[in-house]
């Protein structure tokens, strides 16, 4: 009995080694139609906005990148499509004649090759409108929009101010609310009519400063036509310093007063989410408000904050509307940077317009909003350590 008791579980123990070693089937998995039909009407709205950001950004800038090393325009007397252009990427290279020192071209000679010619260009060609030349085109150009984003830290702290007013327990907060909100869903035009008429020489501004008769936009007055003065100075005889310093303030007041309503929502909404058991144990150990804002309110209100500060710089970089409008056109003295991308790459009315010119610019700016963007998030890395 013991000998076949033995022999029995040496054969059951033989078996179960043996169903081990065979895999175990696949059990089919069954599809859940519900969440089937959830995925696919997931993905159906979802493709539109992929193809669109795929076509229109990725495949717009490698585009882009490619014309900015050519001579590619849209005055030629034979027209290309955009595949016969890719076919002859290599023939639309910029090329110039070899010139002497009295600036005749050389007979016979090579053409050379200038893919980064239209980069060159931006850090060369100098604003000819202007009597005192102290920066490139570009430069200037810049420098307005490097001026127009003096209104980023005057809003977010207009801003921080009214939010934190809104913020307390007052009677018609929500009717201030919207009235602060009005002028982000007002047309831009409408308020540029606005401010034309506020600041023109005889607009309400000049009565409340008294300064009669003042042209903020039109006139180009330089520091010493303006003063009553004369002198040899590129400065004080540039309009670009004063006539274009005032048009430049009058478009820093309406862009500070047109987002600030926005900004104020976002700030709204982020002091809401302050924790108030915090701000109530600050409160009993006898901290005042200030303390209680920046230790406790601010802290919390970082994230907004942060966010507000970057999109803000990277829309600011790309003003483009609102100096155009205000001044009825381009003008060297307040138009920012953005407006060299028309001019060169697709202005036909002032000649022929290269998009390869406003393909070069364009990336350059890109390379500029790029790096701000990664030194924000640098920043900001660096604070959570």
């Amino acid at each position: 009995m013991e000998e076949n008791t033995a022999v029995a579980e040496e054969s059951v123990s033989a078996a179960q080694v043996g169903e081990a070693a065979i895999p175990p089937k696949k059990k089919k998995r069954h599809i859940n139609r519900q969440k089937l039909q959830d995925n696919l009407w997931g993905w159906a709205f979802c493709i539109p906005l992929i193809v669109g950001t795929v076509w229109f950004i990725y495949a717009a800038l490698i585009m882009a990148l490619l014309l900015s090393f050519t001579n590619y325009s849209l005055g030629g007397a034979t027209k290309e499509t955009l595949m016969d252009f890719l076919g002859n990427l290599g023939d639309h290279i910029y090329t110039t004649l070899p010139k002497d020192a009295d600036g005749f071209v050389i007979p016979g000679a090579t053409p050379i090759r200038e893919p980064f010619h239209w980069y060159a260009q931006i850090f060369t060609m100098k604003d000819s409108t202007a009597t005192g030349i102290f920066m490139s085109e570009a430069g200037r150009h810049l420098f307005n929009t490097v001026f127009y984003m003096i209104g980023i830290p005057i809003g977010m702290i207009l801003a921080m101010f009214f939010a934190v007013c809104m913020s307390r327990d007052i009677r018609g907060g929500n009717v201030f609310r919207v009235l602060y909100y009005i002028p982000c869903v007002a047309s831009t035009i409408s308020i540029v009519y606005t401010f034309k008429l506020m600041f023109a020489s005889t607009g309400v501004m000049n009565g409340i400063l008294g300064t009669d008769n003042l042209e903020w936009l039109y006139a180009t007055h330089s520091w010493n036509s303006l003063l009553g003065k004369t002198g040899k100075s590129n400065f004080m005889n540039d309009p670009f310093w004063c006539q274009g310093f005032l048009a430049k303030c009058v478009i820093v007041i309406m862009s500070v007063w047109k987002g600030l309503g926005g900004t104020i929502i976002l700030y709204v909404a982020g002091l809401s989410g302050v924790n108030s058991a915090t701000k109530e144990a600050a409160q009993i150990d006898g901290a005042n408000s200030w303390k209680i804002f920046w230790k406790v309110m601010m802290p919390d209100l970082y994230p907004t904050i942060f966010y507000n500060i970057v999109t803000s710089v990277i829309g600011g970089l790309q003003i483009y509307t609102e100096p155009v409008l205000l001044m009825g056109g381009e003008s060297a003295l307040t138009s920012g940077y953005v407006s060299l991308i028309w001019r060169y790459g697709l202005d036909t009315g002032s000649g022929t317009a290269y998009p390869s010119a406003g393909a070069a610019y364009g990336m350059l700016l890109a390379i500029i909003i790029f790096a701000l963007t990664l030194f924000q998030f640098w920043l900001d890395s660096r604070k959570k350590d």
